[in-house]
């Protein structure tokens, strides 16, 4: 199966996607089709062996819409936009005299009395001919929402387009009838007082100008929930100086190849992930991680494109450029995260692809039943019009994937990357947390604290475990031999070495054989001393590495992993937002209660003695309601390891760390990029504050048509003499999509602080 993104053109409502993925997916071998509309992208995913681009170009084609292979970044058109206002402005001047006309004499403003609807002979008939007249260039001003709605008609995929073109054309062809009979009733001598008020002209030229200036607020507002994907990519600076053949030359910063020494001074931006290879400065990654004090950079260091040096000078190795740099990833996870769909989305989108032929019968029913009651073909019509206007599935469709745009993109200014709707809408419903402990509770940097012999030969005991560390990759082999260079003490190969995933080392060390791991790989028995120090050491968090010699325990080297500032008021605030927080650790149960301890977990939220390959199982565990979970809730796992990657997968939400590896991040559905664990509780506020929006928005878009549909429909003109004309009835459409849009845009103002000022003062 293969999956393309696809650039889609036309669509103006939640009801053109749904027919934009219909027409995807009657292409055989699609199997799946989503559409973002804000986006202006498709996502299709079919066997190439029997669809293919062109074939589903082709089908969106037939349904009335444009579709090109490839993603198109949104950017504002200031030359479209520019026209779209000039077109409006030129609708509202006709309309303001269109209004004048058929309205003034209500309020007292004279007329010519050539034109004078209230005197007889061809008066009435100029009259109509002026908004006749006024009322077409309108029409033809704004002709897309005809042509595109019944295109959309007659390719049987009705849109807001359709509803307007209905309602604007029923209402300027009624016009035209009206007008008809007052030029007859002029030419026969015929009474036409009155007929003037029948005319609806007014109503076809107001309609696609509200609906325009809707269009045109929604369009400047929406184009607002964009700008993080647009901001991020315009970080890095476009020229860079770089060194070859001894001199320092400016390049176009798309150049810059991995290997190139790059030549970065004060007040400069960073072109590209490299690492610096000498000089230092303080460099600000605000716009990365979103926190704002300058980190200090020195050889060895990491800079990430886009980030400024705000003093200092350096020369870096170029390791990243172009679409793989952090800065490029990060703007693709957005807008990847922004195409996407929530679930709470899906009942919206089934909602709109039938809401529109819903609200057409509805407005014949409307018509007929107004014709039966009595009340003439001029109030019949209005009422039809006013439903077809007032419903429109605008409001709907924008009320989920402009909360779930602005809420990512406002995460990511802060270093909160989530990577769809899916996970975002999950997170807030998290009810388990679990956290790996090792670089992700704690720093991840081994330090040897203790190092204990059975004989009082602590040298030797160092020696010997450096020497079985020293072909090992685990933090606590690395911690072990650095600690064994920093004493000076050698150590010697070790011959016949094996590393035992999970246990430990061994290896043959001057005819003898050794082994370092934890008490069950090591072997033997602990004397009364060596049982009593064990102990002490596990009490205190600290991870006792036995060393066995021939079988029989010879030394324990004690290391541990500090614990980073922030956890313990990470898990505070996890527990605050009503979360259970467990931690998974391969220490042993006294050693990994300790630690439980110092971070506030309790020990039966401690599970120990996790190898690295059950982490997996211990995730699924907790998912079933076992391992002391109880009940089946919402679990999100936590990690920063290639060990941690099946976890964070299993996990109805994985995040990992951004100090962590790759592996880790690809398989987990949100990634905290200053390493950071209370991003992990923000980014649970932050979906929580977006479903909020996107819960108020649809409530708003629901309740919004079941209102006002039966009050455009005139049932509450009987009783209580109350009803609608078309122009108000487009005024209010407008304005339901752009409050939906208005009130997704708070979340743009959206900070960590705040959040956790508000958690607070709820508490």
């Amino acid at each position: 199966m293969t999956k393309q993104k696809f650039t889609i053109t036309g669509m103006s409502c939640a009801a053109c996607s749904a027919a934009v993925e219909r027409a995807a997916r009657s292409v055989d071998g699609v199997t799946d089709a989503a559409v973002a509309l804000l986006a202006g992208t498709m996502v299709a995913e079919y066997d190439e062996k029997v669809a293919s681009p062109e074939a589903i170009c082709a089908a969106v084609s037939r349904a009335g819409y444009s579709a090109t292979l490839g993603s198109v970044r949104q950017t504002s058109d200031d030359g479209e936009f520019k026209k779209r206002v000039r077109r409006l402005i030129i609708s509202a001047a006709l309309c303001l005299v269109l209004m004048y006309i058929t309205m003034g004499h209500m309020i007292g403003l004279p007329l010519p009395s050539f034109m004078d609807p209230h005197r007889g002979g061809w008066a009435p008939a100029v009259n109509a001919a002026v908004q006749l007249a006024l009322t077409l260039p309108v029409i033809l001003l704004n002709g897309h929402y005809f042509t595109d709605g019944m295109k959309a008609a007659l390719n049987r995929s009705p849109n807001m387009n359709t509803l307007i073109a209905t309602g604007a054309g029923a209402s300027f062809i009624y016009g035209i009838y009206v007008t008809v009979r007052i030029f007859i009733a002029a030419a026969t001598g015929g009474e036409s007082h009155g007929m003037t008020g029948q005319l609806f002209f007014e109503s076809a030229a107001m309609i696609p100008v509200l609906i325009s200036l809707g269009k045109t607020l929604e369009g400047r507002e929406s184009r607002k929930t964009t700008r993080a994907v647009t901001a991020l990519l315009e970080l890095a600076p476009k020229t860079a100086e770089i060194e070859r053949d001894g001199q320092i030359i400016t390049v176009s910063a798309e150049l810059i190849e991995p290997g190139d020494t790059v030549v970065i001074r004060a007040g400069g931006g960073v072109p590209c992930d490299c690492e610096v290879i000498s000089g230092s400065g303080s460099c600000d990654e605000s716009v990365i991680t979103g926190e704002s004090v300058p980190v200090e950079k020195e050889t060895g260091s990491t800079l990430a494109a886009g980030s400024v040096l705000t003093s200092g000078f350096v020369r870096a190795n170029a390791t990243r450029t172009g679409e793989e740099t952090t800065v490029a990833r990060i703007a693709a996870l957005v807008e990847e995260a922004s195409s996407s769909k929530a679930p709470v989305q899906r009942l919206a989108d089934k909602i709109s692809g039938i809401f529109v032929p819903v609200v057409v019968l509805i407005a014949v029913l409307t018509f007929a039943a107004w014709l039966i009651a009595g009340a003439g073909l001029s109030s019949a019509v209005r009422f039809a019009v006013c439903v077809l206007v007032i419903s429109c599935p605008c409001a709907l469709g924008l009320a989920t994937p402009t909360a779930v745009m602005c809420g990512v993109g406002s995460g990511a200014r802060h270093g909160i990357l989530i990577k769809s709707a899916d996970a975002l809408e999950t997170l807030g419903r998290a009810g388990v947390i679990l956290t790996d402990k090792t670089g992700t509770l704690t720093e991840g940097k081994m330090e040897v604290t203790d190092v204990i012999s059975a004989r009082g030969d602590e040298e030797t005991i160092l020696s010997v475990a450096a020497s079985l560390e020293k072909k090992s990759e685990h933090p606590i082999g690395r911690a072990v031999l650095s600690y064994a260079e920093s004493r000076g003490i050698a150590a010697p190969e070790a011959a016949d070495y094996v590393a035992h995933g999970g246990g430990g080392v061994e290896g043959i060390i001057g005819d003898v054989r050794y082994r370092a791991g934890n008490m069950t790989f090591a072997g033997g028995s602990l004397t009364g001393e060596m049982q009593k120090e064990a102990e002490r050491l596990a009490g205190e968090g600290k991870t006792p590495v036995f060393i066995s010699r021939d079988g029989e325990i010879a030394g324990i080297v004690a290391v541990r992993d500090r614990i980073k500032d922030t956890s313990r008021e990470a898990v505070e605030e996890m527990r605050a937002l009503g979360c259970r927080v467990m931690m998974l650790t391969g220490d042993n149960a006294v050693t990994a209660e300790a630690v439980g301890r110092e971070l506030g977990i309790d020990k039966e939220n401690v599970i120990a003695s996790v190898k690295p390959d059950g982490k997996d199982k211990a995730v699924s565990a907790v998912m079933n309601g076992e391992a002391g979970a109880g009940r089946r809730r919402t679990t999100v796992m936590i990690g920063d390891g290639v060990n941690d990657a099946p976890s964070l997968a299993r996990a109805d939400v994985g995040i990992a760390v951004g100090a962590g590896t790759d592996v880790a991040i690809e398989s987990a559905d949100a990634v905290l990029v200053k390493n950071d664990l209370r991003d992990a509780a923000s980014a649970i506020m932050l979906s929580r504050d977006v479903m909020r929006i996107v819960k108020q928005n649809l409530t708003w878009a629901f309740f919004y048509n079941v209102l006002c549909i039966p009050l455009a429909a005139g049932v509450l003109y009987p009783p209580f003499g109350i009803s609608l004309t078309p122009m108000i009835a487009a005024a209010a459409m407008s304005l339901s999509s752009v409050t939906v849009v208005s009130n997704a845009l708070r979340l743009t103002g959206w900070t960590p602080e705040k959040a956790r000022r508000k958690m607070k003062g709820n508490k």
